[in-house]
């Protein structure tokens, strides 16, 4: 739960710092709590007055976030820290009552990482509206560019520059929807100390789906403390376009070698050599990649969750899930770089052709296109 847990520089981007930032974590967290104390007097449970009471105090910002994050090893959980704030701001010893009420830390910080993750979910999906709008831009305006096709890095049969951009885009624009998808499912948390939600009584239901209606997530149908099933649907969701994307890269990189030197791109500096001309922006996204792929796997090939509550498996998650996010933004963030640089050698990509065309290229690879650029219009309109 640190500001930056991808510290080395182009690990990360700004932006999605910026969302799982220290601030924007406590602040998630206080907005369970608010969300909590408001659902319990929307079921019944608490007075109006008391329960607004409580959301306000949350409404505040925290002084000192990390100071919060601090005590997690300290006490096992930054809840205690965060409840003892808002706790000394109320008045009442009534309102007090009803301050993180039949709740637990896992329901606070399972809850704040998912709305965390929808703010970091708009920000990769706005990474690849731009690399789609670039990839179509490339497929429109070389769709009908021969160039040679390789398999297994060996010269193969003609195709067209178009039709290879369109397969690049046709995968990132299923990416988009997916992302979309996933950011309407994210649940909320709420099961209190073994999932029983027994504090609540028979308003168990109303609780947790007047919580849900407040944030603006899902109501599972039970809590999900040890079935982390959501967790790595979420962590398959970010990474299948840092798969693409890298994918993209390696391609890029590729097909700007010496020897072929199809593509050109914004090059980097050797330290040794004046000139070499290295592709910094796709390199950056593989090595991001690699570093997301490792993020990943802290969380998925985890040890499974034991009995009721997680031990050690779900705490690395507060410390994995962050980190997923970070590298697959700057994944996304470099490859668009490179992406906006390309530019096309189409004398090149002609001199390795063989003499004779290949007879219906043309017409196969432009329909493809076209199937292609009809569900980039589907998917991104013209906004």
């Amino acid at each position: 739960m640190t500001e930056s847990p991808a510290s080395f520089p182009g690990f990360s981007t700004a932006q999605m710092d910026g969302v799982w930032a220290p601030a924007n974590l406590v602040a998630a967290m206080l907005g369970f709590e608010a969300a909590l104390a408001l659902a319990l007097a929307d079921a019944g449970l608490a007075p109006n007055s008391e329960a607004e009471a409580v959301a306000a105090a949350c409404r505040e910002p925290v002084e000192d976030p990390e100071a919060i994050l601090a005590t997690t090893w300290e006490t096992g959980t930054p809840l205690i820290a965060l409840v003892d704030v808002v706790t000394a701001r109320l008045e009442s010893d009534g309102a007090r009552h009803w301050v993180h009420h039949g709740a637990t830390s896992q329901d606070a910080i399972d809850t704040a990482l998912m709305l965390n993750a929808r703010a970091a979910l708009v920000v990769l999906e706005d990474s690849l509206l731009r690399i789609s709008r670039l990839l179509r831009t490339l497929t429109e305006a070389h769709r009908s560019q021969p160039e040679m096709g390789r398999t297994f890095l060996q010269h193969a049969r003609p195709t067209t520059f178009g039709r290879r951009a369109a397969g690049w885009l046709e995968p990132t624009l299923r990416h988009v929807q997916r992302i979309r998808e996933a950011r309407s499912q994210l649940p909320v948390q709420l099961g209190g100390p073994v999932g029983s939600l027994a504090d609540f009584g028979s308003a168990a239901h109303l609780v947790v789906t007047a919580l849900a209606d407040r944030l603006e997530l899902q109501a599972p149908t039970l809590p999900w403390h040890t079935d982390r099933s959501r967790i790595w649907a979420l962590v398959e969701t970010v990474e299948a376009p840092v798969r693409t994307s890298s994918k993209i890269a390696m391609d890029l990189a590729l097909l700007t070698q010496s020897d072929i030197e199809e593509l050109r791109v914004r090059s980097g500096k050797s330290s040794s050599m004046s000139g070499k001309r290295n592709p910094i922006d796709a390199i950056r996204a593989l090595a991001a990649a690699e570093a997301c792929r490792g993020a990943a796997a802290m969380i998925t090939r985890a040890k499974p969750h034991e009995l009721d509550r997680g031990l050690g498996s779900w705490h690395v998650e507060w410390y994995a899930l962050p980190i997923l996010f970070q590298t697959a933004s700057a994944v996304l963030e470099a490859l668009g770089d490179s992406l906006e640089t390309l530019e096309i050698d189409g004398d090149a990509m002609a001199a390795k052709l063989p003499a004779e065309s290949e007879e219906g290229l043309q017409s196969a690879t432009a329909t493809q296109i076209d199937a292609v650029i009809d569900l980039f219009d589907e998917v991104v309109g013209g906004d």
